[in-house]
């Protein structure tokens, strides 16, 4: 096994070597038979070619060059342990610097720095207020050069669709990779996955959902993040609720609603439920090139029953009726279960992949205290115990490549070589 190092940085106070990656990886063998073999030297050769910087592109002519002297094809890679330290406190370093490892999306030299200054509860508390961390230099470079992404819908409409799609991933991959807020943009990418939206399937309203939804509540609070999905075009199109009108509604949002957004699938509801939270969200749709809409004419608004919450029958055309839905997110945003779901998902995120029962139910209580604070949720699972106990975590091909990026510190122009390949 071999630790993957890009560039070492031996910090003496700590009386240990501070890696820049988590990931536990074998030797890496070039040979095509296996894509996963050769995904990090195409990462790295991509990345020399989007930061331009000679450090790297001598390495992978290194790799390249010494493929044919190599035992059994597997390279002696610059940067690569041939043989990991045994000692766990050798390996990961100070107990603020393992958290860094687990907040950032790859250490870097100023980030281990930072890290060692402000001590483990500071650099915590740091990372937890976003909003205090200057951050302009990134954003600057993401308004000059990704300028739909803080577009309106109207705007966004007549653009050619590929571009837009394009300006948001190379946003993301920049941002995630480059901006000072590392523990925010790792949470950007948890919530973008909980609250899944193919951009193929929605086309530009994603990128609305992307800056309404997910980057304005990352760090704040999940029922209020719950609520502006549910209003958000992009999933109401995704899931069909868009389409949904009385008597005969589409139970694609109300399912999922429950099973991956809130709930959970053992969460204790049934199919009747689904149909019955569905009912509560008839209408709900969009207008014009894709503004939330309630329509009145498309609810169902006989008296329903879900979870055991009785719904009230309304009157017809009445705008009441989309208060039918709305009760539906406040009692699932302060279920138990939601309490558990979202807890377990975001200790698997940051933690482990297999978190204990117990820390399970004490992040839950946090949930459930402090109307689901993201960041109250986040100091309880990532306390210096939990994380002196927490084995190590490999790294997802997005954030490997990230990692990557970040290790070299290049003077970048531009990240459409990376995008295009990995996102």
């Amino acid at each position: 096994m071999t630790h993957v190092v890009l560039p070492p940085e031996t910090d003496a106070s700590d009386g240990a070597q501070a890696t820049i990656e988590e990931n536990i990886l074998p030797p890496v063998d070039i040979r095509p038979a296996n894509s996963r073999r050769t995904f990090l030297a195409r990462a790295v050769a991509t990345a020399a070619g989007v930061a331009g910087t000679g450090v790297l592109a001598q390495r992978v002519g290194t790799l390249r060059r010494s493929s044919s002297a190599s035992p059994q094809g597997k390279l002696p890679i610059p940067g690569f342990f041939h043989t990991p330290p045994k000692d766990l406190a050798e390996r990961w370093g100070t107990p603020s610097l393992r958290l860094a490892r687990r907040i950032t999306m790859g250490l870097t030299a100023e980030e281990a720095q930072l890290a060692r200054a402000r001590g483990f509860t500071g650099y915590l508390d740091y990372h937890l207020n976003p909003s205090a961390i200057d951050d302009a230099a990134v954003d600057a470079f993401v308004a000059a050069n990704y300028p739909q992404t803080t577009m309106v819908v109207e705007q966004l409409y007549s653009l050619a669709a590929n571009t837009v799609l394009t300006q948001l991933q190379q946003a993301t991959l920049f941002r995630a990779a480059f901006s000072q807020r590392q523990l925010y943009e790792r949470m950007v990418e948890f919530w973008t996955d909980h609250f899944n939206i193919s951009m193929r399937d929605v086309g530009y309203l994603k990128t609305v959902d992307d800056r309404e939804v997910i980057r304005k509540h990352a760090l704040g609070k999940f029922p209020d993040m719950l609520r502006a999905s549910a209003h958000s075009p992009a999933m109401l199109v995704y899931l069909d609720n868009n389409i949904s009108r009385a008597p005969k509604v589409n139970q694609n949002y109300a399912r999922e609603l429950l099973e991956l957004h809130t709930l959970g699938v053992d969460g204790g509801y049934t199919q009747e439920d689904v149909n019955e939270v569905a009912r509560c969200f008839s209408g709900w749709t969009i207008q014009g090139r894709g503004n939330f809409l309630y329509d009145p004419s498309g609810h169902d608004n006989a008296s329903k029953t879900f979870l055991g919450q009785a719904v009230p029958a309304g009157v017809a055309g009445s705008q009441a009726g989309v208060n039918d839905g709305e009760r539906v997110l406040t009692y699932l945003a302060n279920h138990p279960n939601t309490a558990k779901f979202i807890s377990k998902k975001m200790i698997a995120w940051l933690l482990r992949y297999d978190p204990w029962p117990t820390q399970v139910d004490a992040v839950a209580a946090v949930y459930l205290k402090t109307g689901g604070s993201i960041p109250a949720m986040i100091r309880e699972i990532l306390t210096p115990d939990n994380i002196a106990a927490a084995p190590p975590k490999h790294k997802r091909p997005f954030h490997f490549v990230v990692s990557a990026l970040r290790g070299l510190n290049p003077a970048v122009k531009g990240v459409g070589a990376i995008s295009g390949t990995y996102l």
